[in-house]
């Protein structure tokens, strides 16, 4: 079995519900739904561009997938993701845009968000200790990927390359794809559909801990985990930690300044 720390936009939000149609499965019911038709891909054809994105949910990323350390508990993890959002204050992100990632299509921030990276930062560091390390097969299986040196430091120390500078929110909405005619397009679908949904800021007001049952079936969102509402005093609009240090990280890494 599996955990995961991700952002979902709200259930009654049209990005979660055009998100998981897109993908189609709701993450948070765990039904499947009809994904839109679109001319000139067949619907099975359909179903397999989008099946990596779909067994994880229409989500962002705030800790990618892992096993439990053998002395942490389900409830253990609740109690400090609890603890965790407790101590977080709501903050609004720019709009997102449909870009490339990779070969994979995906929604991302128009714009740098400091605070955005500093509570991913945040996440990483808060949760380490609940995660089982990377088994050596499982350690020399991700680095068969194509990664730079910081990468694979990241996934050796964290269990995953893509954190602190390397880290990129995101909503990934297809598999990885060839230039084609298949994907111009899943492009001009994917442009039609999210364009009026992600222009407006996109509020980061909690996370919601996924779960992956051992059988390997998708994964879905078990709990949802609100910020602490804003203060009505002069305090700044969030509550972060902002203060790192070298040995809260490894020597030589910075981490973005809010």
């Amino acid at each position: 079995m599996r955990y995961a720390i991700y952002y979902a936009p709200p259930a009654s939000s049209p990005l979660w519900q055009w998100g998981s149609r897109w993908l189609g499965r709701d993450a948070r019911s765990g039904q499947p739904l009809t994904p839109p038709r679109l001319r000139g891909i067949d619907p099975e054809r359909m179903v397999e561009l989008t099946r990596i994105p779909r067994h994880y949910g229409f989500h962002a990323t705030m800790i990618p997938p892992f096993r439990l350390h053998e002395k942490t508990a389900e409830g253990q993890l609740v109690e400090v993701l609890s603890d965790f959002v407790s101590k977080q204050r709501p903050f609004a992100i720019p709009g997102l845009e449909l870009a490339q990632m990779n070969g994979f299509f995906c929604l991302q921030p128009t714009r740098y968000s400091s605070l955005l990276q500093t509570l991913a930062s945040l996440c990483i560091r808060a949760f380490d200790h609940c995660r089982a390390p990377l088994s050596p097969s499982e350690l020399a299986r991700r680095k068969t990927a194509v990664l730079s040196g910081q990468e694979k430091r990241n996934l050796e120390i964290w269990g995953h390359p893509y954190v602190f500078e390397q880290f990129r929110f995101h909503f990934t909405l297809t598999n990885r794809l060839v230039e084609s005619r298949e994907k111009e397009l899943i492009h001009a679908a994917l442009t039609e559909i999210f364009s009026p949904l992600s222009a407006a800021p996109l509020l980061i007001d909690g996370l919601c801990l996924f779960v992956e049952p051992p059988s390997g079936q998708p994964m879905r969102c078990l709990q949802q985990f609100p910020f602490a509402p804003m203060s009505t005093g002069r305090e700044e609009p969030t509550a972060h930690d902002h203060r790192f240090s070298e040995e809260d990280l490894y020597p030589g890494h910075q981490c973005h300044p809010a």
